[in-house]
């Protein structure tokens, strides 16, 4: 057995040239930014009006003037006329540049109208409630960087700034199989010995969250059947799950389909519980995660070793999540521990609670689990209020 680190290690150590595309700012959202931007005008771009209000020009109202005669309307979205008279004041609205001449903003809560007046308070300090131009950057700077997933924030950057056609990492083409007779299609009504196919709509849910849509398939155990649906998943994608067929039963064929196909086995069975039975290989264009057949240990396998190597293959930065136990969890066996827990938020910190389950098989206790708290396999003891690393149920 590998210990769990050496192989995400040998996972992260390989690559593959899934490229980029180019698409409309309005299917960007969810995808991995894969070119630098920088601002082509200053922003704000000129001194902006942050209240609705009058502008005046503050020399006046130190001089202890108090009433100002309106001269004009200033509209955001218009070209800005400068104060014709000092005297007066400019009515100015939210977002509108503001009037040449004028150095203050009062807002109307703060004024008493007097006719075409306005009577303001004592108190007002220069440079009220302006905008400045540049104040949040300037033209030039880099904006966004490669790797960066757009979000609402990002795409109003890209927008902002006049990227119509955003660059972004591929997404791979990925095939997620389920294996072994016993699993029938969602569809049917399984008799005694069979099960409904679960593992691939989990796999196909995390895949899903990121906005890329899986091949779905399902490999029998027929030797030559199971082999031809193997190859072309294989020949067609840049990235394969596999559930189940990887353990040590004699119709476990998986390991012996794909190296009958060409894909080299990177390692083959990780010191850790629950997915020890994990195989993990390549071929010269495609990565293949043939993840034991439990649906817990399915789960952990996708996210400890898959999400890892998608981010690093698509450039998105790793995201280090801790959480802190709230009991002593005991382990006896040399293997790192993915122990189910449950999460709280109290006092700014990540509280997570131990979950009693019924082993990799029990699917149903992951409605009541937030994810798993990594335990280390140099020890057996981990005491209440230690942290560790937290795989959420989610590749965001």
């Amino acid at each position: 057995m590998i210990d769990p680190q050496e192989a995400l290690d040998l996972i992260l150590q390989q690559t593959f040239p899934w490229g980029a595309e180019t698409i409309p700012l309005d299917r960007a959202h969810g995808r991995v930014l894969n070119q630098s931007v920088h601002a082509d005008r200053d922003q704000p771009p000129f001194d902006r009006v942050a209240m609705d209000g009058i502008a005046l020009d503050y020399r006046t109202y130190a001089r202890g003037q108090r009433r100002f005669p309106t001269t004009h309307l200033a509209p955001a979205g218009r070209a800005p006329l400068p104060l014709p008279d000092p005297t007066g004041c400019v009515e100015v609205m939210t977002g509108a540049p503001l009037p040449p001449g004028t150095t203050t903003v009062i807002r109307y809560e703060d004024l008493q109208r007097d006719g075409e007046a306005f009577v303001t308070p004592e108190g007002i300090q220069d440079g009220n409630s302006i905008h400045r131009r540049a104040n949040d950057g300037r033209a030039g700077d880099l904006v966004l960087q490669p790797g960066r997933c757009i979000g609402p924030a990002e795409l109003a950057v890209l927008a902002t700034y006049g990227v119509a056609n955003v660059e972004v990492a591929r997404w791979p083409r990925v095939a997620i199989a389920s294996t072994g007779d016993e699993v029938i299609p969602v569809t049917q009504t399984p008799l005694p010995h069979q099960i409904r196919s679960s593992n691939v709509w989990q796999l196909a849910g995390l895949f899903r969250e990121l906005g890329i849509e899986p091949t779905m398939s399902h490999l029998p155990d027929d030797a030559g059947e199971g082999q031809a649906t193997l190859q072309r998943l294989l020949d067609e994608h840049d990235l394969f799950l596999l559930s189940g067929g990887v353990s040590k039963g004699k119709l476990d064929h998986v390991p012996d389909w794909l190296a009958a196909a060409g894909v080299d086995q990177l390692f083959h069975r990780v010191a850790q519980r629950p997915g020890k039975p994990l195989w993990v290989g390549r071929s010269a264009e495609t990565m293949v995660f043939a993840l034991p057949g439990n649906p817990v240990s399915s789960l952990v396998g996708a996210l400890a070793y898959v999400e890892p190597f998608l981010r690093r293959q698509l450039g998105v930065a790793e995201v280090q999540r801790q959480a802190l136990l709230t009991r002593e969890v005991t382990f006896a066996p040399d293997l790192q521990l993915f122990q189910q827990v449950s999460i709280q938020f109290v006092g700014g910190e990540s509280l997570a609670r131990p979950l009693d389950h019924g082993g990799s098989g029990d699917l149903l206790s992951l409605l009541r689990s937030d994810g798993f708290l990594v335990l280390p396999r140099d020890r057996s003891t981990f005491s209440a209020g230690e942290a560790f690393p937290f795989l959420p149920l989610s590749l965001r």
